[in-house]
């Protein structure tokens, strides 16, 4: 009996991994969309209207957009100029939108990863960087997370991406626009960017922060399926199912679609997405003919998938990065008044 009852605590936990799992996938792929969106993981009670209760250090403002039957919820954190200037005051926020557009200062529309929503820590740690470097950023949650409504597919957060920058390139005036995704955000932001470009409108610059090349790898890829790599039908369990259900990412495919300079970041030590699916990327962009800025960073700094934002010497990046976009910016300007 105590033979039989340890063969079970054996077999019953592999039974669960290698069969249940797999089967629940293949034969309910929607699972698949959840496990790989994540949009249902999010803190209870979270206040969105209150940036600073999220350690927001520049001043800035919650609001909504409308749009395609959903309702989007946004924040716009102002510059650190901008927002040490109004610094005793208590501004509308019809008089912080409208410093979108009021004087030089660039946007960033960011584009989240999956889990959680606009409020996790390493996102407002960014935002604050990125205000203390003088850009707006615009953070939309796409709908399903934080408190936008719908449910989320991949068509569909796109185009909340897809607002999210319009309503930027309407606001902002002559000010640049950038598109900065990260992690799932990097596969959403490209589509977006590859989007606009189509229409003439691309972004300044592109940026991408811990990027995969396509769904098929960094399913592969996410430790989530290391128990299944073995398996010889593993594409057939896993990844079919999320295609079939409307889940693509071809990251690599778009990339060399998008009409402006690009800068990929990726820590070394990335344990959800691996550093080489990002030099695919690159070199998928490369071989487009893409302007490409591949930034890695050494796995002993430990910045690993989201903590890139702690790196010194990011400000410097992001402004050698943003000289290039402008030149090259000009340089089509130049082009299409010669034409």
């Amino acid at each position: 009996m105590g033979l039989w009852w340890g063969f079970v605590h054996v077999a019953a936990p592999l039974l669960l991994t290698y069969l249940v799992v797999p089967a629940l996938i293949y034969l309910a792929p929607g699972a698949m969309q959840h496990v790989f969106f994540l949009n249902f993981v999010k803190l209870p009670f979270t206040d969105y209207k209150n940036l600073t209760a999220h350690n927001i250090t520049s001043k800035g403002r919650n609001f909504y957009l409308e749009a395609n039957d959903v309702t989007l919820g946004l924040w716009h954190v102002l510059p650190r100029t901008v927002s040490d200037r109004l610094a005793g005051t208590t501004p509308t926020d019809e008089e912080l939108e409208m410093t979108l557009h009021s004087e030089n200062f660039p946007v960033i529309v960011y584009l989240h990863g999956n889990s959680f929503d606009r409020t996790g820590d390493h996102r407002c740690r960014l935002y604050n960087v990125l205000s203390a470097l003088d850009f707006h950023v615009i953070a939309v949650d796409y709908r399903g997370y934080g408190d936008s409504t719908g449910i989320p597919t991949e068509n569909g957060i796109i185009q909340d991406a897809n607002e999210a920058y319009q309503y930027a390139l309407r606001m902002s005036g002559e000010n640049s626009v950038y598109i900065w995704g990260h992690s799932m955000g990097t596969g959403v932001a490209t589509k977006a960017a590859m989007d606009v470009s189509e229409q003439g409108k691309p972004p300044v610059g592109l940026i991408l922060e811990s990027p995969f090349n396509n769904l098929r790898d960094v399913v592969f890829n996410h430790p989530f399926t290391l128990p299944f790599r073995w398996m010889p039908w593993f594409d057939r369990i896993f990844v079919h199912p999320m295609q079939s259900s409307g889940l693509d990412m071809r990251t690599d495919e778009r990339i060399v679609k998008v009409n402006c300079p690009i800068l990929i970041l990726h820590a070394e030590d990335d344990h959800i997405i691996p550093h080489h699916l990002a030099s695919k990327l690159r070199h998928s962009a490369e071989e487009g003919g893409r302007d490409v800025t591949f930034v890695d960073f050494a796995k002993e700094r430990r910045f690993r998938h989201k903590y890139i934002f702690q790196a010194q010497e990011l400000a410097d990046i992001i402004s050698s990065f943003g000289k290039k976009c402008t030149a090259a910016r000009l340089t089509e300007l130049n082009r299409q008044q010669e034409d």
